[in-house]
């Protein structure tokens, strides 16, 4: 096995997480889009230490933890006793009832993290808790770590914050993680093509239903259209005009499991303004959809620290993030990140 060179802390043990630890963890996994970035491998990232503000799972091992309700994500693997013990984080935003919490303050998490001496954190918290995600980020800089913020909160695209990461010499990476082929790059990706093939897009809308309890955070109100403004402006900077699109999740089915729903309903016109109508669904599996890219986007960060490129780093981001400070096509951020990353 190569060497565990890449220093990793989990900040926020839920489904994704659980699917992260399994391919680290798990002797094959089949599927993986990117063998090798920045030189690294998935045998060269090792787990240093884990975080979470749910009792049901702070004191227990990582390798139960993952598996630990609320989370249903799919058992892909076995995992033995890591050895690293869930410890309690951060709280500074409202959550939901049904989670009983212990939390630290904040120079009590930063001690904790520091004494794991991680090269990068990785924030994999429910979405809409802006305050509670700069505060992971602050404690990142203190604990001279990387962040990648996989949530919606403004983080990497906050200049005042990229700023301080890389004055600190450290790179910060976000925000609001893509999945590999979830609803947001599949829409993209087939109004980019409708596009190259002529077609003028008139309407489009998406519309998600999961299980989970990321799903179940994201129906709250106000995150709801948090997230929903977010996919919506990267979907709609996929095509050079405007055009009438949303796209956003619609419910929460708790029998779902970590599954997700999408369904698209595209309008476009072509010659003779001839209409052309697309309707679909995708079925995906949340936790597994993040996996590849949450392996390529720690290797790159891994790779931009290792040769002092601090700071917001343009390329990772705009191929793993929804949320951008300036739009970029789906196949050129991807294009751009192999030329940088793949040897």
């Amino acid at each position: 096995m190569a060497k565990r060179s890449i220093r990793i802390a989990i900040i926020g043990v839920g489904n994704v997480a659980s699917v992260f630890v399994q391919s680290l963890y798990s002797p094959k996994v089949g599927g993986i889009w990117h063998p090798k970035i920045g030189g690294f491998s998935r045998d060269n990232i090792e787990l240093v230490s884990s975080f979470d503000i749910d009792k049901k799972k702070i004191g227990k091992d990582l390798s139960e933890a993952i598996f630990a309700p609320p989370n249903v994500g799919l058992k892909f693997a076995n995992v033995k006793k890591i050895g690293i013990e869930v410890q309690p984080g951060i709280l500074l935003d409202d959550i939901p009832k049904h989670l009983a919490v212990d939390a630290v303050g904040t120079e009590n998490f930063t001690d904790l993290l520091k004494q794991s001496k991680p090269d990068i954190a990785l924030n994999l918290i429910p979405s809409g808790m802006q305050d509670t995600s700069s505060e992971y980020a602050a404690a990142a800089i203190h604990s001279k770590c990387s962040f990648i913020n996989a949530t919606p909160a403004s983080i990497a695209t906050d200049k005042s914050i990229s700023t301080k990461f890389a004055s600190s010499k450290l790179v910060v990476v976000g925000d609001d993680l893509m999945s590999q082929f979830g609803g947001t790059a599949f829409h993209k990706g087939i109004l980019d093509f409708m596009n190259s093939r002529g077609l003028k897009i008139e309407k489009s809308y998406q519309l998600d239903v999961g299980g989970g309890n990321e799903t179940l955070n994201t129906i709250n109100e106000d995150v709801k259209i948090a997230k929903r403004d977010i996919k919506t402006e990267t979907i709609a900077e996929e095509i050079p005009y405007k055009f009438k699109t949303t796209a956003g999740t619609t419910d929460y089915v708790d029998y779902m499991g970590n599954n997700r729903t999408s369904y698209f309903w595209i309008v476009a016109k072509s010659f003779f303004d001839s209409e052309v109508k697309i309707d679909v669904y995708l079925r995906t599996n949340d936790g597994a959809n993040a996996g590849n890219v949450l392996l390529d986007v720690v290797r790159a960060v891994a790779k931009s620290q290792k040769g002092h490129h601090y700071g917001a780093q343009r390329e990772i981001c705009d191929y793993g993030f929804k949320k951008l400070p300036k739009p970029v096509l789906l196949h050129h951020a991807h294009a751009e990140f192999l030329k940088k990353y793949s040897k």
